[in-house]
């Protein structure tokens, strides 16, 4: 299988978009040492590299990356991998990059919007696509009306007449800090919106991964909600998106979640950490009372990640409970959040927020 290029991803969380356009926007080799990763997390994604948890944030990105086949991180240990918990790279590849040659500023004219693009390492592709834009800015640049704010799909649709085309350039490098923003072409991405059922007046949002224990949550909650204000359904991968509609909960303080414990329901919290820290909400905590429960049933045969890999995904979690996580994910286990049945819920009554 070829790896994606940085015009062609797939679905990947906003806060790793922004990684990856800013990588891209620094690759003049495919390799790139771990002070210019971190310069890139830095700059697109100032809120979360300021954070407790940067390390946790930048090794859980780095890790969507590779799994999308937008990075190869290094395989081994001596000498690729800091001695951090979780670890990080001494440098990545980035398997697509071939370095541009810079096509020469007198061959083009283009709008002062895009006045970097005179001086930036840009490919052929790069060119045609800022065209493409310079045409829409051309076109607009007397009738601002024209550039009132419209979804991403519909502005793409505008632009390069493919609905889909805008979604695959926001992680290339023609968006990176200092290149194209998304405020310029009068655009937005529009979050999915998250579920949620309003219980009380408390301080916190408890997020299920699943919609069964949504559901529970809910409806075992809804006599005494306490801190709670909120329940909502994540619905998987939803969530690193929909966070941002978050911030129409008002009153929110605290964001708890609630998952499997398996590679994807513990990465996508911590993805979805990333972005609200960016967007200026709480960062995600995990429910630790109900990651107790949760660690209290028999595991169930899963697939197991690697060394490192399993060491990112457990630091998302209470420091008491890494270890223990961290055994069950590398014995090719996995515990369903759904163990924790309404039964045992209703009758215990430790796991409240």
């Amino acid at each position: 299988m070829t790896a994606p290029t940085p015009e062609q991803p797939p679905h990947i969380s906003p806060g790793a978009a922004r990684l990856s356009a800013a990588l891209h926007a620094r690759a003049e080799r495919a390799t790139l040492p771990r002070a210019t990763v971190m310069e890139a997390f830095t700059t697109a994604l100032p809120g979360a590299a300021r954070s407790d948890n940067c390390r946790t944030a930048l090794a859980t990105l780095l890790e969507e990356l590779s799994d999308a086949g937008v990075l190869r991180l290094p395989h081994g240990q001596v000498g690729k991998w800091d001695a951090g918990r979780p670890a990080l790279p001494e440098h990545i590849r980035l398997p697509a990059v071939t370095p541009p040659k810079a096509a020469p500023a007198a061959r083009r004219s283009y709008r002062p919007e895009l006045d970097w693009a005179h001086t930036a390492r840009l490919t052929t592709a790069h060119h045609e696509v800022v065209a493409l834009i310079n045409r829409w800015f051309r076109d607009t640049s007397n009738r601002l009306e024209l550039r009132a704010p419209i979804s991403l799909r519909e502005r793409s649709y505008e632009i390069f007449q493919d609905e889909k085309r805008l979604d695959a350039l926001i992680s290339g490098a023609l968006f990176a800090p200092g290149r194209l923003t998304l405020e310029q072409l009068g655009t937005y991405r529009e979050p999915p919106p998250l579920a949620f059922r309003q219980l009380g007046d408390g301080d916190t949002l408890l997020v299920a991964e699943n919609s069964d224990t949504y559901a529970t949550l809910r409806d075992l909650l809804a006599p005494n909600p306490g801190r709670t204000r909120a329940v909502a359904f994540g619905s998987g991968r939803a969530f690193e998106a929909s966070i941002e509609t978050a911030k129409e909960i008002r009153g929110i303080q605290r964001i708890l979640y609630y998952g499997d414990l398996d590679a994807e329901g513990l990465s996508i919290p911590a993805r979805a950490s990333v972005t609200a820290t960016q967007i200026g909400l709480p960062p995600v905590e995990p429910a630790t009372a109900l990651y107790d429960l949760l660690l209290s049933h028999t595991p169930t045969p899963g697939q197991p990640p690697s060394e490192e890999r399993a060491h990112t995904l457990a630091a998302w979690l209470a420091p008491t409970q890494r270890q223990e996580t961290h055994d069950v994910l590398m014995s090719g286990r996995r515990i369903a959040q759904e163990a924790t049945n309404r039964n045992q819920l209703a009758g215990d009554t430790t796991w409240l927020p």
